[in-house]
């Protein structure tokens, strides 16, 4: 029989959000649409925006172009059209641009150019003495006194461990442009870089693993001050890509797959803080005067703390999260975007924050900035945000299926988790059901509305509500969820409802919250063995017959799931003559008996292979659920 505090405990495992610094929210200065294809954005001292972006041309030509804002996104100071493709541009505290063009054929060495003043043409273009590696881009920065430094690979042999066969330079050039300072040999794959008064810092991926990074820090004069590899938790099938800054009082800031850490002038690391959503490859990364770090990058389970820019939308969740000095959380808000495009950011006087990222479908500008919008069929957009104590906030933040938080379309009769900041009480509280009485729509003077329907409350605290969605709700229209504590309503989300959005319940995000055959918890120290039968929990599955009341328990006799579903297994990587999918055979995929109605119950029978399982998914003729897995005996 089902053990019903499995089920329970797979529920409520979601983590609330963690706990804001008071008195930092940012707020939105302007918007306006960009209509170019941007790459990198940088400020100097005096607030200025850097755009680098590219124009695709005839014949597959990409030449890169340089366009300088002024502060308030009204003026366009100057445009330009370089003629050339750039890989990276930075720019000094002064408003001196740099940038390093992609290297062309019959190219002997790797160049930096510097811009002219004025935004027209190139002042000078300096060859560093070395020819960047294949398929490795350099990276470049620039310090207040005009002085550009670049690192690259000068080889780099894939798959070959050779810390001989993976050398990088670091090069720095002096102000005008007309000789070398010195050249650095650096161990390691650069993919950041940073300079100040207190020297140059680069960071960059391991030559041994993915789960390994640097971080190098060269005095202003060109010794090492130090030279440390650290390695992350958990092996990564990415490189890990840090990404480095430096603060005010000169300390290093990296920030690497959901790692926040400062180190001192000896290496020292003196706070680590987990971001709690890991934002992968690309992330955008930029630090304030007062040292504070901004992050930008999709959502994985994390919802805002403190959310003033936008709430959630089903197709989008980019994020930007905002760290003070010593590692608390100041603010996490949702940003206007597309899933899929980490949002670019970069920090001016004041705290000032500037983001580029992808508009949604229902971004309205604040103001027409120099750049036409609908001219060209981009759609990225530029905001300005600074601090506001008395900015708006949205306490329903977002919504998502409570198996996985994922935050797709909803179907009628889903467990379904609403996220925000004071939606209820701070101690949660688990309201309780029986066979002829089902869950209360009101629980500790919460009320969670579909449509002006109360919803029956499975779990209700002040940042996270479980709650279970009408049956009535109508497939391919939309449903307003509102959330109501102590009689004040909260901000509405206009949320999708689809015919069934099936989810596994899992007990970690990956495997899942399962039964073995003799009733006992499938465990890694308790796999299932071939041949028998295990039993996965999911919501979303779709309508069920006879159709049952809105909380209520399922009793006997069990109705019964209308859509079919099936379990599959993906072959695991790498194992040869065996493309494709591997089936299981399902001997029960129904209501879970003694659960709310909305919880589904699948039966499947393991099958034993030769050879091992990858991830696993709920199929139905309208495709497949997000993966999950078991553990499996011999596996």
């Amino acid at each position: 029989m089902f053990d019903r505090t499995l089920l329970c405990v797979a529920l409520l495992s979601a983590s609330g959000a963690t706990a804001a610094t008071s008195g930092f929210l940012l707020g939105v200065d302007y918007s306006e649409w960009l209509g170019v294809n941007v790459t990198q954005i940088a400020t100097d001292r005096s607030g200025a925006l850097y755009i680098l972006s590219t124009f695709p041309e005839s014949r597959g030509a990409t030449p890169s172009w340089v366009t300088k804002l002024s502060a308030d996104g009204k003026t366009m100071l100057w445009q330009n059209k370089l003629g050339f493709s750039v890989s990276t541009m930075a720019v000094d505290p002064n408003g001196g641009v740099y940038v390093t063009p992609l290297s062309l054929v019959g190219d002997t060495s790797l160049f930096v150019a510097k811009l002219s003043a004025a935004g027209t043409g190139v002042a000078w273009k300096t060859p560093v003495g070395f020819l960047a590696a294949a398929g490795r881009l350099p990276v470049l920065a620039a310090d207040s006194l005009g002085r550009a430094y670049v690192a690259g690979n000068r080889t780099y042999v894939p798959g070959n461990y050779d810390p001989a066969n993976n050398m990088a330079d670091l090069v720095r050039l002096n102000a005008a442009g007309s000789a070398v300072d010195y050249d650095v040999p650096v161990q390691g794959i650069p993919t950041s870089i940073t300079a100040g008064a207190s020297g140059v810092l680069v960071a960059g991926n391991g030559v041994v693993a993915e789960d390994f990074w640097f971080l190098a820090w060269v005095w202003p004069d060109g010794p090492y001050g130090f030279y440390s590899i650290m390695r992350q938790a958990a092996v990564r099938v990415v490189p890990l890509n840090p990404v480095v800054g430096v603060d005010a009082n000169g300390n290093a800031v990296v920030y690497t797959f959901g790692l926040l850490q400062r180190f001192d002038s000896t290496g020292t690391i003196t706070l680590s803080t987990t971001v709690p959503n890991e934002l992968g490859v690309g992330q955008g990364f930029a630090l304030d005067a007062a040292g504070n770090a901004y992050i930008t990058g999709g959502s994985s389970g994390v919802y805002p703390v403190k959310n003033t820019i936008a709430t959630c939308a089903w197709s989008a969740a980019d994020l930007l999260s905002v760290f003070a000095p010593d590692g608390s959380l100041l603010q996490t808000t949702y940003i206007p975007g597309v899933a899929g495009g980490t949002p670019l950011v970069a920090t001016g006087p004041n705290s000032t924050v500037y983001v580029v990222a992808p508009a949604d479908a229902t971004f309205a500008p604040t103001q027409a900035g120099p750049f036409p919008a609908g001219t060209t069929g981009i759609t990225e957009v530029l905001l300005r945000l600074s601090p506001k104590a008395n900015e708006q906030t949205f306490p329903l933040a977002c919504l998502g299926n409570a198996a996985t938080y994922e935050t797709s379309p909803i179907a009628p009769g889903e467990l379904v988790t609403l996220f925000g900041n004071g939606l209820g009480p701070e101690q949660g509280v688990q309201p309780q059901a029986a066979q002829q009485s089902p869950y209360p729509t009101q629980a500790a003077n919460v009320e969670v509305t579909f449509d002006g329907t109360p919803a029956p409350l499975l779990w209700v605290q002040a940042a996270q509500i479980n709650v279970v969605a009408p049956w009535r709700l109508t497939p391919g229209q939309t449903t307003q969820v509102c959330v109501a504590y102590h009689g004040v309503k909260t901000n509405c989300l206009s949320w999708p409802v689809v015919e069934a959005a099936p989810a596994v319940f899992t007990v970690d995000g990956v495997y899942a919250a399962a039964l073995n055959q003799d009733g006992s918890i499938n465990t890694a120290d308790n796999p299932a063995a071939p041949g028998s039968i295990v039993s996965i929990f999911a919501t979303g599955l779709g309508p069920i017959s006879p159709a049952q009341a809105d909380g209520s328990l399922v009793g006997l006799p069990l109705p019964n799931n209308v859509l079919p579903v099936g379990v599959e297994a993906q072959w695991a990587s790498g194992v040869p003559f065996h493309p494709g999918f591997a089936s299981f055979d399902v001997t029960y995929a129904g209501p879970a008996p003694f659960l709310v109605a909305g919880v589904s119950q699948i039966n499947f029978r393991i099958v034993s292979y030769p050879v091992h399982l990858g991830e696993m998914f709920l199929v139905r003729p309208s495709g497949l659920s997000s993966g999950f897995q078991v553990y499996l005996a011999g596996q």
